[in-house]
């Protein structure tokens, strides 16, 4: 029994290295809800751990224990302490309910403070699956966002509801050209369809709300800057027109807004001085798709 103890304890070590590994390797080759369900399952593993680490630190004596677990870190996994894995796992499911209910709340906090219209949705562009709307709320700023709501089935005991939602600023669509638009509506839809309002955004509330941890502020990062050109790609494959994406980006980068105000969101992750060079990369990654003649751009372009 003893020994069948102690690996028990390290199955949740040995699954957190294998999604790590799988989430590497999946980071370059796979399709984004392979890759937001790995990192998910790695999240959930790395709280598992780093909750227990922290409850038994703080009950064996602080800054002592955390010499000691220094000293030999494999004594985490003696049979006796299999209490603290119990307190960790309840610990890391409170935060990851919190950082759902966050997430939630964010969401239904911008529908209700925004106050938006509904938009009709672009002929051109297919429609997710579920429920989904496209809205547009006043602003000065150029912006754009989406993310996904939970809504209570019919009867309210079966599986919730996913609701889909596309947020564009009036002045976004003041800015652009209708294809510029479209291009810009394409790129949500794409995060959309890739999933990421529904895992990157989960994967952000979790990183912000764990600041002192920087893998997973790292995770949070490599995994948005692979999702925004993911979604240039997948809004290239819609429209057709990579120059007119190109030039939306560009066009929200260079915008100077009348008032100094915070705007509510970055459009496309494009805006504010840290996501200029970012946002660089992609305008040149979109161009060398309009350079190489798969994606003729029309003349009215």
């Amino acid at each position: 029994m003893f020994p069948a103890l102690v690996a028990i304890l390290y199955l949740p070590v040995g699954a957190w290295i294998a999604a790590g590994v799988g989430l590497m390797y999946a980071f370059r080759r796979s399709a984004p809800p392979v890759v937001l369900r790995l990192a998910a399952t790695f999240l959930a593993l790395w709280a598992l751990l780093a909750t227990t680490t922290l409850v038994w630190v703080l009950a064996n004596g602080g800054w002592t224990a955390i010499a000691t677990l220094l000293r030999s870190p494999l004594l985490l996994f003696d049979p006796s302490y299999v209490r603290w894995w119990l307190y960790g796992a309840v610990g890391a499911l409170l935060v990851f309910c919190i950082a759902f209910l966050v997430n939630q709340l964010v969401g239904r906090g911008f529908l209700h403070l925004l106050r938006p219209r509904l938009l009709a949705w672009p002929p051109e562009l297919p429609r997710p699956r579920e429920r989904s709307s496209l809205l547009v709320y006043r602003s000065e700023r150029p912006e754009a966002f989406s993310f996904t709501l939970l809504e209570p089935g019919t009867p309210w005991w079966s599986r919730p509801r996913r609701h889909e939602v596309v947020l564009l600023s009036a002045a976004l669509g003041n800015l652009l050209t209708s294809q510029e638009r479209q291009a810009a509506i394409a790129h949500e839809l794409g995060h959309v369809r890739g999933l990421d309002s529904r895992y990157l955004t989960f994967v952000r509330t979790f990183s912000r709300m764990m600041r002192w941890d920087p893998l997973l502020a790292y995770l949070a990062r490599s995994l948005t800057r692979r999702e925004e050109i993911r979604a240039d790609l997948e809004a290239v494959r819609m429209t057709g027109q990579p120059l007119a994406l190109a030039r939306a980006i560009y066009k929200v980068v260079t915008f100077e807004p009348p008032l100094p105000r915070a705007g509510v969101a970055g459009f496309l992750g494009a805006t504010g001085r840290r996501g200029r060079p970012a946002a660089l990369d992609r305008i040149q990654r979109l161009v060398a798709l309009a350079e190489s003649g798969k994606f003729p751009e029309p003349a009215s372009a």
